[in-house]
């Protein structure tokens, strides 16, 4: 045993397989308190260094960037750390003695009943309250803030803070209602090198939770059919749920016209390129600017309006037909009787997030016809036009995916549906 103040560290090496659940529990909790107690020694000692300046010693102008280095840290960590310091613990600078801005957070944090997460939450929240707030609102701030962080995770301590900062007038004259109609709203869109399109921006409460709101169905976590979890992250969820959002939004057709049309997607790709197998399109473009290749191509063209046109040896328009439309409106209430939703396994998405999928793309010959599509997501439809996984029609007339060779002994094999049942599944090569 180690043993470290009142708490004996337990050896590494320890065979926890012999220990109870219960002790287990016990042993988890105590190793939190002690590294609780350990980061607040620590602020302890860098509020001392930066009270004296030790950095300037060592040739550091920023206390940060000597914890950075010392510790081997990252910028952002050393910052947090320093941050939550300053937070918590008085800075002694000669005879002058800085208040801590935070001093019951940084009791608690000594006791080891709140974790650096809650600090963070604390302090951040504190930061935002108005100068305007007398030192009795501050000091309850800080006081119910600390009841929830003893209860809750920093999740819960934030969405707190919100409710309570609400309570308090913004800086400036209160908003009147021509501000309320005309809120401020920014978004900032710029194309980087690699083709992707990078954003920022801010929005007004209402249409941030509005955003929250219509995003937050899209990005819950999609565990595999086997029950493993979603590896995405949650930025990475967000994304999607972003571009499922767009691609919903197009599709209900409901946008204001531009130029006298409704918005829209335009690829323009030969017909040769579009039919070839080949990875490669150089003349293929989406909205005659950005390019794609022919699988790509083939994606987008499984449920789209299609113009045909016919160009001239320099490029040029000669003739311009009408917009076709590939799935009837009859066909896409055909399939979602049939499927339902996406086809593709364990997949749980509603009928309208989906696309009407050629299993032959009609490039190749493909009919449009029901026993030729099938309903897939945006996820599933990029999985089947860019991976190895399969799609075929089984024989009860069901579509069923078939997963990459390498993939299929861990999907167990599923029967094909009887008559009219309706299921999603696996199809699996025999053998």
């Amino acid at each position: 045993m180690v043993v470290s103040g009142d708490v004996a560290l337990p050896e590494p090496g320890t065979e926890w397989w012999r220990v109870s659940p219960d002790e287990l529990m016990r042993t988890l909790q105590r190793m939190e308190v002690l590294q609780r107690q350990a980061a607040a020694v620590q602020g302890e000692i860098l509020a001392d260094i930066a009270g004296r300046g030790v950095m300037d010693a060592y040739g550091y102008g920023t206390l940060h960037s000597l914890v950075r280095d010392v510790l081997r840290l990252d910028a952002r960590e050393a910052r947090q750390r320093e941050a939550r310091a300053m937070a918590c613990n008085p800075v002694c600078t000669g005879i002058r003695e800085t208040p801590a801005p935070c001093p019951r957070t940084g009791q608690a944090l000594r006791e080891g009943v709140i974790g650096q997460g809650h600090v963070d939450a604390l302090r951040e929240t504190l930061e935002h309250l108005p100068g305007s707030a007398t030192a009795t609102e501050y000091d309850e701030l800080e006081h119910r803030l600390l009841a929830r962080a003893e209860e809750s995770g920093p999740a819960q301590v934030r969405t707190l803070g919100r409710r309570l900062l609400a309570r308090f007038p913004l800086p400036g004259d209160p908003l009147d209602d021509s501000e309320l109609a005309q809120p401020q709203r920014e978004l900032l869109l710029g194309w980087r090198r690699d083709g992707r399109l990078a954003f920022s921006g801010t929005l007004d409460a209402e249409s941030g939770k509005a955003l929250e709101t219509a995003l937050s169905p899209l990005a819950k976590p999609q565990p595999s059919e086997d029950g493993a979890r979603d590896e995405r992250s949650r930025a990475q969820r967000h994304g999607d749920a972003l571009a499922d959002l767009i691609g919903l939004t197009l599709a209900e057709g409901r946008l204001p016209t531009e130029g006298s049309e409704k918005p829209r997607l335009v690829i323009t790709i030969p017909l040769h390129e579009l039919c070839t197998n080949g990875r490669a399109a150089p003349d293929a473009l989406l909205n005659q600017d950005l390019p794609v290749t022919a699988e790509q191509a083939r994606r987008f063209a499984c449920d789209a309006g299609v113009i045909p046109a016919v160009l001239g040896p320099k490029g040029e328009v000669l003739d311009l037909g009408r917009e076709q439309r590939l799935v009837s409106t009859a066909q896409r209430r055909a399939l979602v009787v049939r499927d339902g939703g996406c086809v593709f396994p364990g997949c749980g998405r509603p009928e309208r997030w989906c696309h009407a999928h050629h299993i032959e793309h009609w490039v190749h010959g493909g009919p449009t016809d029901i026993g030729n599509l099938a309903l897939l997501c945006t996820e599933h439809h990029r999985v089947i036009h860019h991976s190895e996984w399969d799609i075929h029609m089984g024989s009860g007339g069901i579509p069923y995916c078939t997963p990459p060779p390498w993939l299929a002994p861990a999907i167990p094999r599923q029967r094909e549906p009887v008559g009219n049942e309706r299921t999603r599944s696996t199809a699996l090569p025999a053998g």
